[in-house]
């Protein structure tokens, strides 16, 4: 274990994206800290029988009851979260395999990393503080068994999402069966959280009941382990899987001349490729960010909701276009060799942000036009910024980004993570800092509609700017080609 620990540290400290891991570190203890903060926070005003959407609203009587009946939503939306956001524990395996180490050794070590996920941090800790303030007559004993059997049933939960990374059908499937099952419950025509409460509350009832998670967990980290073990071969578990090709032409993009090529590649990589299809569902989902801002209106207020309806245009451009070049990292170096232009590919590139961008603006404006005609201006505006300066800035980050990407690999393996650098940094701040700050005081000064209006307007001067950008962008990627070249041989 120690050996393993010492070789993600040094391979941490010589990576070609050193500034970007250190960043990354400490957005993800800034992160973890704020959960941790809201868990605690959360779970006292549940203990209390408060709601948080709602604080005028009356509080619940029984609020561990209410919790137990909740309890079988929570646990398969968290089924359905980690799946999407959780880092599934893969090593650099194929370096590894060549070494004395023991199979076990190396699969428990992936497999322990998880223990201390945020994911299962935030829930205990919600759990320990709903149960320190709720107000429950009977023996504590009992409810610290309840509280053992709810972790118990977390951690499975968390040994699960490794078992079901290549299971996207199944996962859709449960999130489409629990929304369904809650709008049944809402409208009282099927009510779960009946037979929720007299599961878990048994836990609580009976505590030897203890030993039905407990078992259950053993068996699903035995499970894992054999099951990683069959297959953890380079021959076997690690080849890639052969499947019939499917031929799309897309010959409707052949109206953008030479670039249309590699814009028919991208989309090819979109339907075949896991993990570039997972992030664009990924940012087409942002669409519905808005509303998170738009439910506590009141606290982040006028210039928070812009934010929001801002990021539910840029969902792809922010994700997808966000990891070029890395995209094409296994092949970079055959790609310089060829008889291509940067300008070619850096507008393919650009002309996909633009589809993107089109559509997610599209969705956006069919959801939240039912909130009224201000809605509807500010989507309209901040897809015109998005297109007129973010489509470049994105563009032109790219050209620090050092981060390859492993198509063979699952959407959440170690390392496929886009690199930020200081240069990346300054690059943010045109991105998302200044429409902000443009908005917050044209609409203090004078009125929210013209504060839209202004940042519509600047992105429509940068539409006008499109060769002096891609000069600038041109120029940056030819400045750093060889730097990005041998940052991509890296092998972890």
């Amino acid at each position: 274990m120690f050996q393993l620990s010492n070789l993600q540290w040094k391979s941490f400290f010589r990576s070609a994206s050193l500034a970007g891991n250190l960043f990354s570190k400490i957005m993800m203890f800034f992160w973890i800290f704020w959960s941790i903060l809201m868990s605690i926070l959360i779970g006292l005003i549940h203990a209390f029988g408060a709601s948080l959407t709602n604080p005028e609203a009356e509080n619940i009587a029984d609020p561990f009851s209410w919790l137990n009946k909740e309890i079988i939503y929570i646990i398969g939306y968290l089924i359905v979260i980690r799946y999407l956001f959780q880092k599934i524990p893969i090593l650099n395996i194929r370096s590894l395999l060549l070494t004395p180490l023991k199979k076990s050794t190396v699969i428990r070590y992936a497999m322990h990393q998880t223990i201390f996920s945020i994911f299962n941090l935030a829930l205990i800790i919600y759990l320990l503080m709903f149960s320190a303030f709720v107000n429950l007559e009977t023996d504590s004993g009992n409810l610290f068994l309840w509280n053992v059997s709810i972790i118990l049933i977390i951690y499975i939960t968390n040994f699960l999402n490794i078992l079901l990374n290549k299971k996207d059908k199944l996962v859709f499937v449960l999130f489409v069966l629990l929304t369904v099952l809650k709008i049944l419950e809402y409208n009282m025509i099927v009510d779960l959280s009946i037979y929720s409460e007299m599961i878990f509350y048994s836990f609580y009832e009976t505590p030897i009941l203890v030993f039905v998670p407990l078992l259950l967990l053993v068996y699903t980290y035995y499970y894992v382990m054999m099951f990683f073990r069959n297959n953890l071969s380079i021959d076997t578990g690690l080849s890639m899987k052969v499947k019939e090709a499917k031929m799309n032409n897309f010959d409707w993009l052949n109206r953008f001349g030479s670039a249309a090529i590699f814009i028919k590649n991208d989309l090819r990589l979109i339907t075949r490729a896991k993990r570039a299809r997972s992030t664009t569902i990924m940012g087409t989902l942002f669409v519905f960010y808005g509303f998170i801002f738009m439910l506590f209106g009141d606290v982040y207020g006028e210039t928070g909701e812009f934010f929001g309806l801002f990021f539910s245009t840029a969902g792809f451009m922010f994700t997808f276009c966000g990891m070029v070049p890395s995209w094409d990292s296994k092949h970079y170096p055959l790609m310089m060799c060829q008889n291509i232009t940067y300008l070619d590919y850096l507008k393919s590139k650009w002309y996909l942000g633009i589809i993107g961008t089109l559509f997610t603006t599209t969705l956006a404006l069919i959801i939240y036009s039912y909130f009224g005609l201000y809605y509807v201006i500010v989507l309209i505006c901040c897809s015109l910024y998005n297109l007129g300066i973010n489509s470049y800035m994105t563009l032109w980050s790219g050209a620090f980004n050092r981060t390859a990407i492993d198509l063979e690999s699952n959407k959440n393996a170690f390392g496929d993570k886009k690199s930020f650098n200081s240069k990346t940094l300054l690059l943010a701040f045109p991105q998302l800092v200044f429409p902000m700050l443009i908005f917050y005081f044209v609409s203090v000064g004078y009125d929210r509609y013209i504060a839209a209006y202004c940042v519509g307007v600047i992105g429509i001067f940068g539409i006008f700017l499109r060769n002096i950008f891609f000069k600038i962008i041109l120029k940056t990627y030819k400045s750093q080609k060889y730097s990005a070249l041998s940052a991509y041989k890296q092998t972890n």
